[in-house]
């Protein structure tokens, strides 16, 4: 059986100046970040846009290659070449930060009613260990 990924977010930007909303799937050797139009990131309000259950596709399905090629903004973080990475609770939208092996930086943020958060705090933990940071705030991200 092929390994799933699983959409926790479909409002997750790459910064604050990326106003464009894209899907954050979460698969079992990383992150792949897909960008949408501009009329779906309108369309979703202020959430959530996902549902229960959560949208799965099956990993293979997924031409990484062809995504990274589309658009800048898309992104496939494998958490094997992630040095650290640390969780932020916001009070409209939530973030991850990661410091990647090369030394290259990367943010992703989504909105709050999205179930992205909690997830990830899990599987992030599960995924990188010590390489998972607490919150800045004092607050230990689990």
């Amino acid at each position: 059986m092929a390994d799933l990924a699983r959409c926790v977010s479909r409002s997750c930007t790459t910064g604050w100046l990326d106003w464009v909303h894209g899907e954050l799937w979460l698969s079992p050797v990383g992150l792949i970040r897909r960008r949408l139009s501009w009329a779906e990131s309108k369309a979703h309000g202020l959430g959530p846009t996902v549902g229960t259950p959560l949208p799965e596709s099956a990993l293979d399905s997924f031409d990484l290659a062809t995504l990274l090629a589309e658009h800048p903004t898309n992104k496939v973080i494998h958490f094997d070449a992630v040095a650290t990475a640390r969780l932020v609770r916001g009070s409209t939208s939530d973030a991850l930060r990661l410091a990647m092996s090369d030394g290259s930086r990367a943010k992703l943020l989504w909105l709050r009613r999205d179930p992205a958060y909690e997830i990830l705090s899990t599987s992030l933990a599960a995924a990188l260990g010590e390489r998972l940071l607490p919150q800045a705030s004092g607050r230990v991200v689990r």
